[in-house]
């Protein structure tokens, strides 16, 4: 066995083969460098924009675009459209730029929560660039699109390390027994998916700490309500057409009204561990009933981000759900790479 795996390793690669992997090893490394270099970049912009000049506007738009054709409720083809007016520089501006990086597009849930917090008239902090007026922002501290990028940037990263060091070897690199090396690419992101679990489960937990401590304002329910999502679901089988069906999921839609020195905000989270969503209407419904329209609470705000705000900062409900992620990440990449190591190496 060693000896054929030995041979299979020695296998060079013929000129075609080498050329096309030296291609694709260039544009993996291109995307690589692309990917790094927009994170970089996302993250010194948001460092920047927090110290930008901090002027009033107005929301002048406030909606969501989404396809005539909606099939299904957790297809990402929804985009929140926001636009807020604001004066700099001795002139009147408009812009629609919520965060760095600009709202992804996402779902219909999702949009509609963002829209929800900046309805049409309210009077918001715009965050403006003093070198460039035309610059502003919302939420300058907001990473939404951090994570994906972290993401496509790893994921790139071990796809042009692999494809670089296949072309300088100018064969397929294996281990002892036959496995070829790319393989232990999957367990790996996996494990390091779990990480990220972690360090999500650690900032979540510190956000809840510290929000214990934020000051308080006086806020009221402007709505709150249940939102059914309609999700299509879809089963291959191997000698029958593809079937799909209807799943209906169930979640709370909250928002609250708060003042803050001359500001008025919209809240929308209850605490910090995520959305709820059921599969049961009467689940959600029994959630949604703490909160009636026009009933009074306690809103606990951020000093330094008066817009991101809590009404449960000690709830630990769904805690617990980046740590099982988490572990499932560890059970999964583990054994899987356990399984090479001993299969490649024994």
């Amino acid at each position: 066995m060693a000896v054929a795996a030995e041979a299979q390793g020695n296998r060079m690669l013929n000129a075609q083969q080498l050329m096309w992997t030296q291609i694709a090893a260039g544009i993996a490394v291109l995307l690589f460098g692309l990917t790094l270099f927009n994170l970089v970049r996302m993250r010194g912009r948001m460092l920047a924009a927090r110290n930008w000049d901090k002027v009033e506007g107005i929301i002048t738009v406030s909606r969501v675009d989404q396809p005539t054709a909606h099939a299904s409720d957790d297809r990402h083809d929804a985009k929140p459209i926001i636009r807020y007016r604001y004066q700099a520089g001795g002139q009147e501006l408009e812009s629609d730029k919520i965060f760095v990086g600009g709202p992804a597009i996402t779902t219909r849930v999702l949009a509609a929560k963002l829209t929800g917090r900046y309805p049409v008239g309210a009077h918001v902090d715009v965050h403006v660039d003093p070198k460039q007026p035309t610059e502003a922002l919302l939420e300058p501290a907001a990473a939404q699109n951090v994570a994906a990028l972290m993401a496509f940037t790893m994921v790139f990263g071990v796809i042009a390390a692999t494809l670089t060091a296949h072309s300088f070897a100018g064969h397929v690199l294996y281990a002892d027994n036959g496995v070829p090396l790319f393989a232990f690419a999957l367990p790996i992101i996996v494990l390091v998916g779990g990480v990220f679990c972690v360090a999500e489960y650690v900032r979540t937990r510190r956000l809840a700490s510290a929000s214990l401590r934020w000051p308080t304002a006086s806020g009221r329910v402007t709505h709150c309500d249940v939102v059914e999502e309609v999700v299509e679901e879809k089963t291959e089988h191997d000698n029958r057409p593809t079937t799909s069906k209807l799943v209906h999921r169930y979640q709370v839609d909250l928002r609250y009204a708060y003042r803050v020195g001359k500001r008025d905000f919209i809240g929308t989270e209850v605490d910090w561990n995520g959305t709820m969503i059921s599969g049961l209407r009467e689940v959600a419904a029994e959630a949604a009933a703490k909160y009636r329209p026009g009933q009074s609470v306690q809103v606990y705000y951020d000093p330094d981000q008066p817009g991101q705000a809590v009404l449960e900062p000690a709830s630990r409900q769904g805690a617990l759900g980046p740590l099982i992620g988490a572990a499932v990440c560890a059970v999964v990449g583990g054994l899987f790479l356990t399984i090479l190591i001993k299969v490649g190496f024994a």
